[in-house]
């Protein structure tokens, strides 16, 4: 029996309807879900800014904090210790303290401008990562409110810095992988040159994507040769400060103390400085070996115990520092016991400074340390099972294993929750990432479902 016409025709109609009345739902629904993420940013800006006014910097003076603010404030200090650590953040504090003349209003005042920028440049690269700008807005919501990145800006610590220079290097290179020009290619070298004079586990991220993206594009010769006249600028004064006050070819700071005390297995460290008749001493522990990051379900802790020694005479450039890397030796079964504990500490370690019991984000923030590891495993399973759907956005996850094996497996420093941030940036990326993949492959569904029978 066959249909009439009319009755064919009236029935495509009503089709078409119920299909223009479920568009304009699905219009009402996005009016709604946007207001909510822009509710959560607002939110999210107004914790940050009550967060600092609460708890500024400048009273949060110790310890790190206290070493950072006077190695900054101090611009001419030349002690070993201002020359170990990476030389970007004593100029951000150095500016700031010039700005504000240390005045507690003016601190609280641009770094609230600092912390409100954090969470919106990854917005920015967020939304060259992938097309659906809900999920960005999703990603800016969920970053202006994470304990871990609010928390953190009461305090003077390098990690303030590198998370804006991390997204901002981010953003530049989707953003050179749209543009594919010269100028896009040395602005993301340019930023990740910052993001490593901050901290130095930005160093192997900035050399994967650089060199993805150069072997990527066109035009090698031009990039390479320009690339390398930026870097010879930014980095050579640094080679000649380092070499001059320590013997040593290190731009980016003398990582080999925090080296040795890693390879020692010790708990603590004390390393005595000698240079043209001065002396320095130092000590120090990190707050992770007087933690138990498993609590309440385990009291394990460190196996670490004992203080290493090392002396080094500057005169002698890298020979002291050889000899203290020959005295402590890492062999297969410390590297094992090592690295257990660094991935321990990585993924479960609670935050520090941030992790004041007596105030309720770090509270929070201590408690939210229990969803990053299956966060990462989930999020690894399902990149791998995906894979072929990501296309040209692999290199995302690519990144994200490279700062897991980096941070986690290599005995560059004992770890700690703090060196835990910039990959919580790159998991919640890599899961909008995964979401806007899975979308598109849903609405691509839909699609071919609402397409019109021929027969």
């Amino acid at each position: 029996m066959q249909n009439h016409p009319a009755e064919t025709a009236a029935s495509r109609w009503s089709d078409y309807f119920t299909a223009l009345s479920w568009m304009n739902l699905r219009f009402t629904r996005n009016q709604y879900l946007y207001a909510l993420l822009y509710g959560l940013i607002i939110a999210g800006v107004c914790l940050r800014i009550d967060q600092i006014l609460q708890f500024n910097p400048v009273d949060h003076i110790w310890s790190d904090p206290q070493r950072h603010w006077e190695q900054g404030t101090d611009v001419l200090r030349n002690d070993p210790m201002a020359m170990t650590d990476p030389v970007l953040y004593q100029l951000y504090i150095a500016a700031l303290g010039k700005l504000t003349l240390k005045d507690p209003l003016l601190v609280a005042f641009y770094t609230i401008l600092l912390s409100l920028f954090t969470p919106w440049i990854w917005y920015r690269f967020l939304r060259e990562l992938q097309p659906h700008k809900a999920l960005a807005l999703s990603g800016w919501a969920a970053l202006s409110l994470l304990p871990s990145w609010v928390a953190i800006y009461s305090y003077f610590m390098q990690e303030t810095l590198l998370l804006p220079l991390l997204g901002a290097a981010l953003y530049a290179s989707w953003r050179c992988r749209r543009k594919q020009t010269l100028r896009s290619f040395l602005l993301m070298v340019f930023l990740w040159s910052l993001a490593g004079l901050t901290r130095g586990i930005a160093i192997p991220l900035a050399a994967v994507t650089c060199c993805w993206l150069w072997l990527e594009q066109g035009d090698r010769l031009r990039k390479a040769l320009w690339s390398t006249l930026l870097l010879a600028l930014v980095l050579g004064p640094l080679v000649v400060r380092g070499y001059q006050q320590m013997q040593l070819f290190a731009p980016h700071g003398i990582g080999k103390m925090v080296s040795i005390y890693t390879r020692s297995g010790k708990s603590k460290i004390n390393i005595n400085y000698q240079r043209d008749g001065a002396r320095w001493g130092y000590w120090f522990a990190s707050p992770a070996t007087g933690e138990k990051p498993l609590a309440p379900l385990s009291d394990w802790t460190t196996a670490r115990r004992g203080t290493v020694e090392v002396n080094i005479d500057v005169e002698h450039g890298a020979e002291d520092w050889r000899e203290a890397m020959e005295q402590n030796p890492l062999s297969v079964s410390k590297y094992l016991w090592i690295t257990k504990e660094n991935l321990i500490y990585l993924f479960f370690g609670a935050s520090w400074p941030d992790n004041n019991r007596e105030r309720t984000l770090h509270r929070v923030n201590i408690q939210m340390r229990w969803l990053w590891a299956p966060l990462t495993l989930l999020l690894l399973t399902v990149t791998v099972i995906y894979w072929r759907r990501l296309g040209g956005e692999r290199m995302l996850p690519v990144l994200l294993l490279v700062w897991l094996l980096v941070q986690g497996l290599l005995p560059i420093a004992v770890n700690e929750g703090r060196y835990r941030k910039p990959g919580e940036g790159l998991l919640l990326a890599q899961a909008v990432l995964v979401l806007g993949t899975l979308g598109k492959a849903s609405r691509r569904r839909r699609e071919r479902s609402w397409e019109p029978n021929d027969d």
